[in-house]
């Protein structure tokens, strides 16, 4: 086992999020609430909306 010697994270920091973490403990994804009103007000493209779209056959 390797223990690392990381420096202590600073009391103001944002705490990190490992992907699938929040999935995995059953917890609701959170959303800014800015970046849903741009969704909304369709200024921005959500990552669903995008992966539909480049999926999508050329016609």
């Amino acid at each position: 086992m390797t223990t690392l010697d990381l420096p202590p994270m600073p009391d103001t920091a944002d705490p990190v999020i490992l992907p699938g973490l929040l999935t995995a403990l059953g917890i609701k994804k959170r959303t800014d609430p800015d970046f849903q009103a741009s969704i909304d007000g369709g200024f921005t493209e959500s990552f669903e909306d995008y992966c539909t779209r480049i999926s999508q056959k050329e016609a």
